[in-house]
C-alpha cells in the first residue's frame, strides 16, 4: 500500500473521530467551562504518531466551524485548532518513540495547559461584549483548564498508556528529521 495513501487515510480518521466526539458530546465540548473528550485524541500523538497530530488539528477546524446552538467563530476555528496542532505536536516530539508513563503524564499536563491558555485567552471575549484580566483569568483560564486536564491528562494519558501495552506499538518507526 501507498505510504502516504495510509498517512492520508489516518489522518482523515482523526479527523471524523474528533469531529464527531466533538459534535456527539456538544453540551459539553463548547462554551466556557467545557470537557472536550475529543481533546483525549491529542495524547494519541505519544504512540501512533503524525496522523493524528494533522488529524486533531483538521478535526478541530471542522468541530468549530459547524458549533451546536451558535453560528461558527473564525477566532476560535483558526486559534482553537492552532491550540491543539501545537499541543498536539508538542506531545508527539516529547514522546514519540519514547512513552514512558512519566513522560506521557507530563505531556497530557502541557498540552492541557497549552490548550487552556489559548483558548482561554480568547474565549472571555467570544462571549461577552467586556471582559476584565480577573474575567479571562476566571472565565477562560480557569474555566478550560480544569476540562482539559480531564480530556487530556486523564482520560488521553489512559488511553496512550493503554495503547503503549500493545507489541507492535511499542517500537514505532525512526520519524524523518
Amino acid at each position: 500500500m501507498n505510504v502516504k495513501a495510509l498517512l492520508i487515510a489516518e489522518t482523515l480518521i482523526f479527523a471524523a473521530l474528533y469531529f464527531a466526539l466533538t459534535f456527539i458530546l456538544a453540551p459539553i465540548s463548547f462554551l466556557p467551562l467545557q470537557v472536550r473528550v475529543s481533546d483525549s485524541l491529542i495524547m494519541l500523538s505519544a504512540v501512533l504518531g503524525l496522523p493524528v497530530v494533522y488529524g486533531v488539528f483538521l478535526g478541530c477546524i471542522l468541530a468549530n466551524l459547524f458549533p451546536v446552538g451558535y453560528p461558527p467563530n473564525p477566532v476560535d476555528v483558526v486559534f482553537g485548532s492552532l491550540a491543539n496542532l501545537i499541543a498536539s505536536y508538542l506531545v508527539y516530539l516529547t514522546c514519540y518513540g519514547r512513552a514512558g508513563r512519566r513522560r506521557i503524564l507530563l505531556a497530557g499536563v502541557m498540552s492541557s495547559v497549552i490548550v487552556s491558555l489559548i483558548v482561554g485567552s480568547y474565549l472571555p471575549f467570544l462571549i461577552m461584549p467586556s471582559v476584565s484580566w480577573q474575567e479571562v483569568v476566571w472565565i477562560g483560564y480557569l474555566g478550560v483548564l480544569p476540562g482539559e486536564l480531564i480530556a487530556q491528562a486523564g482520560l488521553g494519558s489512559a488511553l496512550t498508556l493503554t495503547l503503549t501495552r500493545i507489541p507492535r506499538l511499542q517500537k514505532p518507526p525512526k520519524r524523518k528529521s
